[in-house]
């Protein structure tokens, strides 16, 4: 009987969620606004064209066609929002939930700020007809006031998108939100950029510093693979972004940062001569406390570095290290797996950079 009553709920739910898509009205995202990349692509959601750059590997070419930092700003008095899509490549990270690797994360403007609003992700696998689960029309948010709100729909940080539709009842109003952040700033890094333990899209250190400054930044986060390649000082000079921000010593060797920092600034400034350039010191990773190898690696790594930008500062104009410590705290409270912070991590990296950040761009009247 329990079994009989399990089956009739499924099934229930089924035509509940089969009839209210049936009232739904579909819009392709590309008729919306679309902000987060700064490179022309064929794939509107891939960050790079990579099939232009031949040097990069397969690694970095997928982690660049996944929709990290990028969103949809739109207006709709709809009481429920729904997106519906189509995915290529998709990475399965481990400090990465579903809901952020692969899913979609509602802000909405209330009271003047940005508060989340909804976390969403569909199942893995196919269902009994060989569809996939997790292309199946999915409902971000419901049961609103119906009043007009504005909304960033954060995509996934892992996955690659081919197509996407938003979706709101027949009836509903839904339109292109105009953008309410500030210039074009590219922001480069490895999987603290990228976003690896965020608990959902919008909560990335580059995303909490863009709620908090109106800051438009673009991620061009590689996950494990920003290694200041000369390719990626090319990818990102060709932006001709106001400013960059770059989260460069995280993944590479002592080595690869001695050898690679002067020809990946080179190719920048090849392409984009004025434009500031602002390094950031790698956060603490807790998982050092108690290792002593690892301790050693990150504080002869960290030493070197802080040497190194005093000469590269020096040498190169319009060029600052922002070299604070702790950036995330000191009471190992933030981290998702002892390398990444979680949410709370990154928002606390925000907090602290913010002021240094907005200091050095004002000299460039990047405000």
């Amino acid at each position: 009987m329990k079994r009989l009553f399990l089956i009739i709920a499924v099934l229930a739910l089924s035509f509940s969620s089969a009839f209210a898509q049936k009232n739904i009205k579909w819009t392709d995202a590309q008729k919306l606004n679309h902000i987060g990349k700064m490179c022309k692509t064929s794939n509107p959601y891939n960050r790079v064209e990579v099939n232009d750059y031949p040097e990069l590997n397969k690694t970095e070419a997928n982690l660049l066609k996944t929709c990290a930092g990028q969103a949809i700003l739109f207006e709709t008095d709809a009481k429920e929002i729904w997106v519906k899509a189509k995915y290529g490549y998709r990475s399965h990270n481990r400090a990465m939930p579903a809901t952020a690797g692969s899913g979609f994360n509602l802000f909405i403007e209330h009271q003047g700020e940005w508060k989340w609003a909804a976390s969403v992700v569909n199942g893995e696998g196919h269902d009994k007809n060989g569809n996939s689960k997790i292309e199946a029309p999915l409902r971000v948010i419901r049961n609103m006031d119906g009043s007009t709100h504005r909304c960033i729909l954060y995509l996934p940080l892992f996955a690659e998108l081919t197509y996407l539709e938003v979706g709101v009842p027949e009836g509903a109003k839904l339109k292109a939100m105009k953008n309410p952040f500030r210039h074009n700033i590219a922001i480069f890094g490895s999987s603290f950029t990228h976003g690896s333990g965020a608990t959902c899209a919008g909560m990335t250190y580059p995303a909490f510093l863009m709620r908090q400054t109106g800051l438009n930044l673009n991620s061009f986060g590689m996950s494990g693979n920003s290694k200041l390649q000369r390719v990626m000082g090319e990818i990102l000079g060709g932006t001709k972004a106001d400013a960059y921000i770059c989260d460069a010593f995280s993944n590479p060797s002592v080595q690869q940062i001695g050898e690679r920092i002067r020809p990946f600034l080179n190719e920048i400034r090849k392409q984009n001569p004025k434009a500031p350039i602002i390094f950031l010191r790698t956060i603490y990773r807790d998982g050092r406390l108690f290792d002593t190898a690892a301790e050693k690696k990150e504080a002869d790594r960290i030493e070197y570095v802080d040497k190194l930008m005093k000469e590269i500062c020096a040498e190169y104009s319009d060029v600052y290290f922002i070299d604070t410590p702790d950036q995330t705290g000191t009471d190992m409270l933030t981290s998702a797996d002892g390398v990444h912070p979680c949410s709370w991590g990154y928002k606390r990296w925000a907090d602290t950079i913010q002021p240094e950040v907005v200091e050095i761009l004002s000299k460039y009247n990047i405000k």
